[in-house]
């Protein structure tokens, strides 16, 4: 059994796992498969994750916003 690595992405460990699931359901082609998990499907691979990270998916929190503002640099 081969091992093979995909270049870290940003997306969610469940995401991951069922997009895994997927791509291994359409072909056995290791190559398609990485190629099937790097490709963004419905917005669930990120550029980058913002400096407030998981709250500005769950509409961010304005406390916790105006803290950031103040301190983060």
């Amino acid at each position: 059994m081969a091992i093979v690595i995909v270049p870290r992405t940003d997306m969610l460990p469940d995401f991951a796992y069922i997009k895994l699931a997927w791509a291994l359901g359409q072909t056995n082609d290791l190559a398609k498969v990485k190629e099937l998990i790097v490709t963004p499907v419905c917005g669930e691979i990120a550029d980058r994750e913002p400096y407030n990270g998981y709250l500005v998916f769950q509409g961010g929190i304005p406390e916790v916003e105006d803290f950031l503002r103040t301190f983060h640099k």
